[in-house]
């Protein structure tokens, strides 16, 4: 392997302070972003950390989102942060595993299964579910928040793009997908979780709707072709033979709906119900929005991805409370940042949302303000500043549908029945789960039915 003379020349990046031993793992499990920001301050742009007995370099600011977005695609790969959550469920080489061509390929394949239109192409459908599910909940009766999204969001998600919907398999998937992700990606559980009883069940009940769905598929033709269809076209193609090459990688990639669903998309609308309940004002336009979005019957395309307070007050809860608030990767080659090294191998923490609290970019950053997104502020516009959904090659493929499902779902909510908080002065702890959550202690009380289909 050829030696970068100037890049061997450059000083390795400044090594954040810490405790003796544990460094500076402590201060991250307490509280990820608050570490991050105060050492982005510090020590500028580009640092190290360090957790027990691993290092990390950290990129942060708008100054690291601008150069991963436009110079990175050939700096970073996914493998090492990612393969071995594939390899739970036999899909080796899975889109978040690979990099380069092979991820390119897929993501082109994958891209108009995951587009807002083909998301958005049956409004009637994806009401009617979730008014389903609202009504399965009596007038005052107490919900947890993210439970009542995740059953909206993934029988919307799974019928759209698998023809399926989760139902009595919803409880199974959440364990799954949780577990598997908890010890693998962000490696907050023992692996030995694994072997309890109560998750290979889940496993295999989870696998089994994964195989279910392709047998449906394989014995049905349908004109309107899904994402499942797609998948199982592209198998058989010899250019697909490493991604799609199995029945193993077929299944997982025809699940990513509801693993998608579980913990972005469901997550986002709860922390947004918080935000409105919280600000009364808004809250207040969001509704008068939502029964015009649904004055004839149902609302269309245009109307949900229009720019107004519910679309505004959508990307200020991406903002506040990202589902990925940083992003590991390795770097796969020698390059240099901001005059620092960083060494091909090195374990790479891309703080991608340190831009969202920099007050130089959003004023009173932690205030939930609307009326940033104005065409007077436009504030998200600039460069760097905001990233809710990641940057690079593996920016979230479907960021545009999973903005206009929060906006319908939220909708949707807010036009049929009156929430209020159970308990509103108690205060929530967000905790990684594996992404940013409430979890199940975000409780709301079911007021009167405004209105019905």
């Amino acid at each position: 392997m050829s030696v970068d003379t100037a890049t061997d020349q450059l000083p390795l990046p400044p090594l954040a302070q810490g405790l003796p031993l544990v460094h500076n793992a402590l201060a991250m499990q307490q509280d990820l972003m608050a570490f991050l920001m105060g050492e982005y301050r510090q020590l500028g742009p580009i640092f190290r950390v360090r957790a027990l007995n691993q290092e990390f370099v950290v990129l942060a600011g708008p100054e690291a989102n601008t150069f991963v977005t436009q110079e990175g695609a050939d700096k970073f790969r996914s493998h090492e942060v990612w393969n071995d959550f594939g390899c739970e469920f036999d899909a080796q080489h899975s889109m978040l595993a690979i990099d380069g061509e092979s991820h390119l390929q897929m993501r082109k394949l994958l891209k108009p299964s995951y587009s807002v239109s083909r998301l958005l192409s049956d409004i009637p459908m994806l009401v009617d579910i979730g008014q389903k599910v609202i009504n399965q909940f009596q007038v005052g009766e107490e919900v947890p928040v993210l439970y009542l999204f995740r059953l909206i969001v993934t029988e919307q998600l799974g019928r759209a793009l698998a023809n399926h919907a989760p139902g009595a398999d919803l409880l199974p998937t959440i364990t799954t997908i949780r577990n598997s992700l908890n010890v693998y990606v962000s490696k907050q559980k023992p692996a030995f979780i694994l072997k309890f009883p109560s998750y290979q069940r889940a496993k295999q009940r989870y696998l089994k709707m994964g195989q279910e769905i392709l047998a449906e598929h394989r014995a049905t033709t349908r004109d309107k072709k899904d994402l499942v269809d797609e998948i199982l076209v592209a198998s058989d193609k010899p250019a697909f033979h490493d991604t799609l090459g199995s029945e193993g990688q077929i299944a997982f990639a025809a699940l990513g709906p509801f693993v998608a669903g579980l913990d972005t998309v469901s997550n986002e609308c709860t922390f947004m119900l918080y935000e409105l309940l919280s600000h009364p004002d808004i809250l207040a336009r969001c509704v008068a929005e939502a029964d015009q979005l649904f004055a004839d019957s149902e609302p269309t395309q245009e109307q949900i991805r229009s720019q107004g307070v519910l679309h505004a007050a959508m990307k200020e809860t991406l903002r506040l409370h990202s589902i990925a608030p940083a992003i590991n990767r390795t770097a796969a080659k020698d390059f240099t940042f901001a005059g620092h090294q960083v060494k091909e191998g090195q374990n790479v923490i891309i703080a991608t949302t340190v831009s969202h609290f920099l007050p130089e970019l959003f004023p009173d950053p932690y205030a939930f303000d609307v009326e940033r997104y104005s065409d007077e502020r436009r504030e998200h516009k600039q460069r760097g500043s905001y990233t809710p959904f990641g940057v690079g090659t593996h920016l979230c493929l479907g960021a545009g549908a999973a903005e206009a499902q929060i906006v319908l779902v939220l909708a949707s909510l807010l036009h049929l029945v009156n929430v209020e908080r159970v308990a509103p002065q108690a205060k929530l702890r967000v905790k990684m789960d594996p992404t940013p959550t409430f979890g199940y202690n975000f409780r709301v009380r079911i007021g009167e039915r405004r209105h019905q289909k």
